[in-house]
């Protein structure tokens, strides 16, 4: 309690007390015996009063220390234990653990990684992949408002991700690297990437293109032999040295039978080579005898028909021919569907034959489309124009049930621009995006998809897409995400429109690095996502003898198994419906390829990078001792003294007023009680 309060309080007393002399003795006179009860009463009620004026306040200065957090990241992926240093991280994760020194000074928190971040139980090394990228980003995150000091125990090879050494200067605590493995250079003769397409066309040759590696100071000979589905279909003499020690290889091979085929290339291992694994490539390809025909119709040159174009050939199923409006009816019958952008009186042709033959399409309306026009033109769709451009927001609709978009993001997706109006379609439709107009949802489609027994079509009110694959590429270093969308809008409009209650999605082909999972969704009578059904799952190996049937489980509104503990091997699928007769069957093949097989020695060179930028240093399991010594005296991390000063009143204010009028209430009865003015 300060000084000053005090004084006012004993000042008060005295006022008080004075004041109580002055009516009850100086004035009075006679001294009757109630007069001392009257003034001690008198004396509480006018103190009572000072006290509620002063409103006396003590504070209370509490001082906690509060420690930083140490972050433990542990590579927890395979290459640990092919490198041969299990058992010595393990070690390591107990004497970090274990210093005093350093759970005196810090809340220790440990952490595993492969290819998600995950709280650290025990180190079973077993993940098939390392995201080291993805796991800096993720502490990152969690501890982005806090003080933290991270030290990672990792051979530095990372099979997943981006790459990590440049994302020093992004986190926001420093990094000690504590580099593990065998930091020797062996001669390592690898192939590190192979670019083919996913989809090839049958009787056409596709392109391969082979990059191999070669570590080492001595010159090398080798031989590499590509071989699809068992038959070797090409073979090519290979010579690197310390100078020369990388080569791309190109070759066209010829798709001569339909199906699913694997690819393997092999490489001749070199004298002293210890690391063979990295020899061997396996992939699949689909070889497949249609091609799907998609026309864009428009009068106008757009950015965003080079990116329809770009997105939907990607597909290797598929080809885009851009025409205009003039084009005649058997230019437009060779179309399995039609992209109508910003459509206006000219198309009257081209609705003509769409209305003769049914075909499916797709209109992207925009800021100059004639909506008198189209709401004419196309039944079942009514657009009332304000004539007022807007920049406009896509919501992801979470309801969406046709087909499966929950790898579709838009995330920092910049506005396309439209007009604002109501938008009316009286046919059966589901909307993908909703539009959003500075920060208000309009509960309007901004990308719908409008189908009946006959007919689907699909309605994007915007324009500027380009910006949004752009967006695409700058979120995840690709296009795959704007891609995948508009694949699967082509793949729904040019099918046999037929809805199917049953639809399964999944790969031709897993790797290490895959999704390993089967999902599916179904569909009651009446085309709503079915959440209570019981879905079953029948697996059998087709070159083993493997079989397994189990229940599909519901997650996110779509029903999925998992693949990931499945041996390598090719495989065939069923997937019905419990009490009904529906069904659908498919195979895979899961590869035998391990992407942590592919390193031998660590990588200090790259860790050292990172933890340089973070402002950390990095270290070698025989100085783990230094290590522990630098943050336990590092002045950076020490504990921070906080003190908290809490202040309140001395004294309740529903309390002393009920004091205050109990005194002066017992004052004025007394007083009447004796006869007392």
């Amino acid at each position: 309690m300060q000084t000053a309060t005090v004084l006012g309080m004993l000042l008060a007393a005295l006022i008080s007390a004075l004041l109580v002399w002055w009516q009850y003795y100086f004035r009075a006179g006679a001294r009757r015996n109630p007069t001392h009860v009257l003034a001690l009463l008198r004396f509480l009620s006018v103190f009572g009063l000072f006290l509620l004026l002063l409103n006396p306040k003590i504070s209370k200065t509490t001082v906690t220390t509060s420690k930083q957090n140490l972050v433990l990241l542990f590579d927890d992926s395979e290459s640990i234990q092919n490198a041969g240093a299990a058992d010595r991280v393990r070690q390591i994760l107990t004497d970090l653990t274990g210093a005093s020194s350093l759970s005196d000074r810090f809340h220790i928190n440990s952490y595993g990684f492969g290819r998600e971040l995950n709280a650290l139980d025990s180190l079973g090394f077993q993940g098939e992949v390392s995201d080291l990228s993805g796991a800096l980003t993720a502490l990152k995150t969690v501890y982005g408002r806090e003080n933290a000091v991270a030290v990672l125990v990792t051979d530095g090879n990372q099979t997943l991700g981006r790459a990590y050494e440049y994302l020093g200067p992004e986190l926001n605590f420093p990094l000690f690297s504590l580099v593990v493995g065998d930091t020797t250079r062996y001669a390592d003769l690898k192939i590190s990437r192979v670019n083919l397409n996913k989809y090839v066309f049958l009787e056409n040759s596709f392109p391969v293109e082979i990059f191999l590696t070669y570590q080492g100071r001595d010159s090398i000979s080798s031989r590499l032999d590509v071989r699809l589905d068992g038959r070797n279909v090409f073979r090519r003499n290979v010579n690197l040295s310390a100078e020369n020690n990388s080569m791309k290889i190109s070759t066209s091979l010829l798709a001569s039978e339909v199906g699913l085929k694997s690819l393997l290339l092999t490489l001749d291992s070199i004298p002293g080579e210890k690391n063979t694994a990295n020899n061997r490539w396996r992939t699949t390809i689909e070889v497949i005898d249609e091609k799907t025909r998609v026309g864009i119709v428009s009068d106008m040159a757009h950015p965003d028909i080079g990116a329809l174009i770009k997105a939907i050939e990607n597909n290797e199923q598929r080809r885009v021919d851009l025409v205009n409006s003039r084009a005649t009816a058997g230019e437009l019958s060779e179309f399995d569907m039609l992209i109508l952008y910003q459509p206006g009186r000219s198309f009257s042709g081209v609705y003509d034959f769409i209305l003769q033959s049914g075909l499916n399409t797709f209109t992207i309306a925009g800021p100059r489309t004639d909506f008198t026009f189209l709401n004419r033109m196309q039944k079942g769709l009514q657009v009332s124009n304000f004539n007022q451009t807007e920049e406009i927001l896509p919501v992801i609709n979470p309801a969406f049930g046709l087909f499966d978009i929950s790898d579709f993001s838009v995330e920092e997706f910049p506005p396309l621009l439209g007009t604002l109006g109501e938008i009316l379609i009286t046919k059966p439709n589901e909307s993908i995006l909703d539009q959003q107009v500075r920060g208000v949802n309009l509960q309007e489609p901004m990308l719908s998809i409008m189908s009946d027994e006959e007919t689907r079509h699909a309605f994007l009110f915007g324009e500027n897409i380009w910006k949004w694959r752009l967006q695409s590429f700058r979120n995840d270093q690709g296009f795959e995400n704007f891609d995948r969308l508009m694949d699967k809008i082509v793949l729904y409009l040019t099918s046999d429109g037929k809805r199917k209650r049953l639809a399964v999605s999944y790969e031709q082909a897993y790797n290490a690095a895959s999704d390993r999972k089967i999902k599916a969704t179904f569909y009651d009578a009446t085309f709503v996502f079915d959440p209570e059904a019981e879905l079953k799952i029948s697996i059998r190996g087709t070159d083993h003898e493997y079989t397994a049937r189990q229940n599909m489980v519901l997650a996110d509104n779509q029903y999925e198994t998992d693949l990931s503990d499945l041996p390598p091997g090719e495989y065939s699928f069923s997937v019905t419906v419990e009490g009904q007769d529906i069904r659908s069957d498919g195979r895979f093949r899961i590869e035998d390829f391990n992407l942590e097989q592919l390193f031998v020695s660590s990588d200090p060179n790259r860790l050292g990078m990172l933890s340089e930028g973070s402002g950390g240093s990095l270290y070698y399991p025989d100085q783990l001792s230094a290590l522990i010594d630098e943050l336990s005296e590092d002045p950076r991390f020490s504990p921070v003294q906080k003190s908290t000063e809490n202040v309140v009143s001395l004294i309740d204010f529903k309390i002393l007023l009920g004091w205050i009028v109990m005194a002066l209430a017992a004052e004025w009865f007394i007083r009447k009680y004796n006869g007392l003015i």
